[in-house]
């Protein structure tokens, strides 16, 4: 992550408690109109920050009044050190365009503008989609087609591993489905349902980390996503039950109930594991200390491909006998 030291640049104009108004006035006049600034920043004569002026308030003021009767000594100063993402933080609310950067021992050491922060925290976001697929950040249509092999194909081969294991789900599965063939019609509606959950579990986990930078909100995070899948579980799980009971009775199976019981099951579990999986694997890479987006979506698929098949055909053969 960045630090602010990155990307702020030097005051373009500095001034003393002591300079009169009037001279400070003449200072800025004298400033090069190709370099923008929104305060002049107030420094001792160890350079530490005192405060910032106001055009205005300089403008509005006696010739002769002295600059530390008219600055505004409560500013919100940033420390060099600090990353973007806790910076960003620091002046969430705040209607200022310029923050000065200081050091450990109060010295303005350089500027920094809002809008700056702003344009880095936008740039990062739209990154995200692609590293969550594994395109890399920079990729765009002008990327050299090697630059863009390199970059995708092994990801796609990960992706490609990780659907046999999903494909090894249901081949281990495969009599229960011969003898209930109605539930291979409602497989893929429980893995997209499932995926989807992921999916959004997973945005607001990565964006989250991208604003925060740590993994502290990890249990808060675990437990919204409990009482969402809960929620959304029941809902959906009652709806496809109702679904399953109908197609199940309308082809004259005499195991309608238990195959709804089994899409309720099927489905409360799928989307409940696959909220936490993709409030979990984001959290989980970086703590390893890898890109927390960097294909964040194909190992969720997987998951949720997994346990959304798996439950189902799980619950199924353990009631068969009473299906067929």
């Amino acid at each position: 992550m960045s630090k602010l030291a990155e990307i702020m640049h030097p005051p373009v104009i500095t001034l003393s408690p002591d300079d009169k108004v009037g001279r400070a006035i003449e200072v800025i006049r004298a400033t090069s109109p190709e370099r923008p600034f929104t305060y002049p920043m107030v420094v001792d004569a160890k350079k530490r920050l005192m405060g910032v002026c106001t055009l205005r308030d300089l403008i509005l003021a006696p010739s002769e009044r002295k600059v530390k009767d008219v600055m505004l000594s409560k500013v919100v100063a940033l420390p060099r050190g600090l990353e973007l993402h806790a910076a960003l933080d620091r002046i969430k609310g705040l209607e200022i365009p310029e923050y000065p950067v200081v050091s450990n021992s109060g010295k303005l050491v350089g500027v920094v503008r809002a809008s700056r922060l702003h344009e880095i925290e936008e740039s990062r976001l739209r990154g995200l989609p692609g590293r969550m697929v594994g395109v890399a950040e920079e990729e765009t249509i002008a990327t050299p087609f090697k630059a863009s092999v390199r970059s995708r194909l092994p990801w796609l081969m990960i992706n490609l591993l990780t659907a046999f294991g999903a494909g090894l789900v249901v081949g281990n599965f495969q009599s229960t489905i011969d003898q209930v063939v109605l539930l291979a019609a409602f497989l893929p509606v429980l893995a997209g349902q499932s995926g989807n959950t992921g999916a959004q579990a997973l945005a607001i986990t990565l964006r989250t980390l991208e604003r925060r930078g740590d993994t502290s909100f990890y249990g808060e995070a675990l437990w919204k996503e409990l009482r969402l899948g809960l929620l959304h579980s029941v809902i959906t799980g009652i709806i496809v039950a109702v679904v399953i009971y109908a197609a199940a009775v309308m082809q004259g199976n005499h195991g309608a109930l238990i195959l709804a019981m089994i899409g309720f099951i099927a489905t409360v579990l799928s989307v409940v594991i696959s909220g936490l999986s993709g409030a979990s694997v984001p959290v989980v890479l970086k703590r390893f200390g890898a890109d927390p987006a960097a294909a964040s979506s194909i190992i969720l698929t997987t998951i949720t491909d997994i346990v959304s098949m798996g439950s189902m055909l799980i619950l199924a053969s353990l009631l068969i006998n009473r299906l067929v």
